[in-house]
């Protein structure tokens, strides 16, 4: 009864509203036949193509065969739930955060650099070449660092393994280390042992999370950092070179002037939400606190193209 009851809660469960199966039966209800269900935010499931005879005591029938046509909307509705579902975690916005903020800030100190020179040719060529070498730079960057980390944890990972098996009572040492701050007494603390001791990957498991304090990196962070902090930096780099994309040659200076302001004010609301969004106590995410980031990453924008403008500027005139 307790396996009956048990795999009518966890097996038997209705369809969701997300989903395009549907249950189809003769006319006089005798077989049921499970359509295939997707797998969206909520269902974490997919169920099986399957078919049922009831009268016969649930046997089970020759599967449905999917048309083509029904294939190919399963696919769009769950590549529509996948983007709709979708939320960047922190570690994204922090790459993307990188990205854009040198993106915003090298390239258009180059390009404020180059216009001295008054060649509207020379500026994009310029800020496009260093856009492009910038973005795979700061991607492959941004992909090793995560690599470097994934690799520290395996390592991690390992020399704890070794030191629970090969000494495991200087493995139980750390373990009274980190519950004897917070008040468990001996004898609660030995109940904790002994209970991570039956098993050794969780004694390691624990280790690894309590006593290092290390979280196993996602599979696929390289991949994400490196392509979030590259398009990064080319969204923020290509802000500054699109004003000279507009001008003649003897506009330079007007494209240089429609840069500067638009970059001033692009750096002021970068720096605002990027306080916003990275504040972690609720008082730092204060207006007051926010106008401050947009005012320092202002400053630092600022700065680098003025040094920029006066490098450029030095060695052409001399």
């Amino acid at each position: 009864m307790f396996v009956l009851m048990k795999n009518l809660l966890f097996h038997s469960r209705p369809l969701p509203p997300s989903s395009t199966g549907a249950y189809v039966g003769n006319a006089n209800g005798a077989s049921v036949t499970a359509l295939p269900q997707m797998k969206n935010a909520e269902d974490n499931w997919v169920s099986t193509t399957t078919s049922v005879d009831i009268e016969n005591g649930g046997t089970p029938m020759s599967p449905l065969k999917a048309k083509p046509q029904a294939s190919i909307k399963v696919s769009i509705r769950n590549a529509f739930w996948a983007v709709k579902n979708f939320r960047p975690t922190p570690r994204m916005i922090s790459d993307a955060i990188i990205g854009l903020a040198d993106g915003m800030t090298v390239p258009f100190a180059l390009t404020a650099g180059l216009s001295t020179l008054g060649n509207t040719h020379i500026v994009v060529l310029g800020g496009v070449a260093e856009l492009v070498a910038g973005m795979i730079s700061m991607g492959v960057g941004g992909a090793l660092g995560a690599k470097a980390e994934s690799d520290g944890f395996q390592a991690k990972l390992a020399d704890t393994t070794k030191l629970v098996l090969n000494n495991p009572a200087e493995a139980i040492a750390l373990i009274h280390d980190v519950l004897r701050p917070f008040g468990f007494d001996p004898q609660q603390r030995k109940i904790v042992v002994d209970q991570l001791s039956r098993s050794s990957d969780r004694m390691v498991d624990w280790l690894m999370r309590f006593h290092y304090q290390e979280k196993q990196p996602d599979p696929s962070r390289p991949l994400t950092c490196g392509i979030t902090i590259g398009l990064g930096y080319a969204i923020g780099g290509l802000i500054p070179l699109i004003p000279y994309f507009c001008v003649r040659n003897d506009q330079i200076r007007l494209a240089l002037y429609i840069s500067i302001g638009v970059m001033l004010v692009t750096l002021f609301l970068f720096g605002f939400f990027k306080t916003v969004l990275l504040a972690e106590k609720e008082q730092d995410k204060s207006t007051w606190n926010a106008c401050l980031g947009g005012f320092w990453m202002l400053v630092v924008g600022g700065a680098a193209a003025a040094v920029a403008v006066g490098v450029v500027h030095g060695i052409n005139n001399a």
